[in-house]
């Protein structure tokens, strides 16, 4: 089941892999000659690519 993201959350997963990147966590993309160096551009190019190993737990509705 594939589920759309809100704005806040898109925004927390980019915000959180870009900070684990820039601490030293290795990248999910094949490297191409330093086409990105920032980690922001690399966390949304993941997240557009489906590949960031981030989930998002909700609480069910009642």
């Amino acid at each position: 089941m594939t589920r759309e993201y809100t704005r806040f959350e898109k925004a927390r997963i980019i915000g959180a892999r870009a900070l684990q990147i820039s601490m030293g966590a290795p990248t999910l993309l094949a490297s191409e000659s330093g086409k990105h160096s920032n980690p922001i551009d690399l966390a949304i190019e993941e997240f557009e690519k489906s590949i960031i190993p981030i989930t998002v737990i909700r609480e069910e509705e009642q």
